[in-house]
């Protein structure tokens, strides 16, 4: 943007007798895959920049324009509108903008060539060159491409703003959009083979395809740099700017013993140790959770900046491990949305995905959490019952050698 910008301010001082232009648009147009289009540009515009992922020109009127894209396919409402329209601030204002008036942002509609029409977020405002003085204008739209949002911005002196108005009309109606979104899934997710889903709460999905790379960069802070369907299921919350909040269970291959209200410090202490016994920084004992139809185990690790959340429950192939990573949440909305996933688990291998426990934890449960339980007692008297029955057999017999 400082390029833009800087761009601007030498085209306004040397007028527009020294800007060559093309004077038709490239017939074939300007192909961008990442992008997923085709611009064909104005009669009267001069391509400056030409890459896959971004693209920018300038008008003989001194209007300059910019495409860009921002990850995550995120569909134009109020809340993108808003976001959009503060990053614009943002970025303008790192570039020496002040004085910002005429704030606009708002969702409404985009023409794109061949009549194709498709919602947008259209933003649009004044501002001032806190250098030269200059007063400057600029007007965006933001449509939804495949996995990601496609930015168009023309940016010019404020006493041309009717031409910059005009000029992105004109080049999103040269814009030829061939990847289209993507169709999402969700709330609900479920691992391919695992043997688990769970639900999301509103708003979350499963991440569409051309998103995934941006996913497996933040869940392998974690550790899972792989995602793999066959063994997890993941959800994201996609905002229109910063990273999304994801929430995702794999499967783990890890047994405990049985894990109740007797046992469920004990058992605690074993994951403990295996998660966090290596911690630079403490972390508390996990909170007690309800993980679908069974007890579960919550974890709460203190990571500075984002929140974090750790959920475990046993099932017949080890441990679903449930992770919450916040991308712009706080803490207490990250835990409501995991305590909602978590509560929300299914199950879904025939017998409803039952813990498998070796024999040597059920005894060793029984006698260390449940000592006086019938099934510690019951053979314990019955032990007792068989000794004390020798013994009165042994008296009964008596010594056959005493009469010698």
């Amino acid at each position: 943007m400082r390029t833009l910008l800087a761009a601007l301010l030498l085209s306004l001082a040397v007028g527009r007798s020294s800007i060559a232009v093309a004077a038709e648009a490239d017939d074939e147009g300007y192909a961008m895959n990442d992008v997923g289009g085709t611009l064909y540009l104005p009669p009267g515009w001069e391509m400056q920049t030409w890459a896959d992922w971004e693209f920018k020109a300038k008008s003989r009127d001194g209007v300059l324009m910019r495409l860009y894209l921002t990850p995550f396919q995120v569909e134009p409402d109020a809340a993108a509108a808003a976001a959009f329209a503060g990053s614009t601030r943002e970025r303008l204002e790192r570039d020496g903008a002040v004085d910002f008036e005429d704030i606009v942002s708002e969702v409404g509609e985009a023409e794109l060539k061949g009549g194709r029409t498709v919602p947008a977020v259209r933003t649009s405002m004044r501002f001032t060159f806190e250098k030269q003085k200059t007063k400057g204008v600029v007007y965006a739209a933001a449509i939804t491409g495949r996995g990601q949002v496609i930015h168009f911005e023309t940016i010019t002196a404020a006493r041309q703003a009717r031409k910059a108005a005009r000029a992105l009309d004109a080049l999103l109606a040269g814009f030829e959009l061939e990847k289209l979104p993507e169709e999402t899934v969700g709330p609900r997710v479920a691992s391919e083979e695992a043997g688990f889903a769970f639900t999301a709460p509103e708003g979350w999905r499963a991440p569409v395809t051309a998103e995934l790379g941006a996913v497996r960069a933040i869940t392998a802070k974690v550790g899972e740099d792989k995602l793999d369907p066959k063994r997890c299921a993941v959800a994201i919350h996609p905002v229109a700017v910063g990273d999304p909040d994801v929430i995702f269970a794999c499967e783990v291959y890890a047994f405990l013993g049985p894990v109740d209200e007797y046992s469920f410090e004990g058992e605690e202490a074993v994951l403990h140790e295996r998660y966090f016994g290596r911690s630079d920084k403490p972390v508390d004992p996990a909170e007690k959770l309800t993980m679908g139809d069974r007890l579960g185990f919550l974890y709460k690790p203190p990571v500075a900046g984002h929140a974090v959340r750790l959920a475990l429950a046993p099932y017949d192939k080890g441990l679903v491990q449930m992770w919450g990573l916040a991308g712009t949440m706080d803490e207490d909305a990250l835990d409501a949305a995991v305590r909602a996933a978590a509560g929300s688990l299914e199950f879904t291998h025939e017998g409803g995905g039952q813990p498998v426990i070796a024999m040597d934890k059920r005894i060793a449960y029984y006698l260390k959490y449940r000592p006086t339980s019938p099934v510690v007692l019951g053979p314990a008297a019955l032990l007792v019952v068989l000794v004390g029955a020798g013994i009165a057999l042994g008296r009964k017999k008596g010594n056959k050698y005493e009469d010698i």
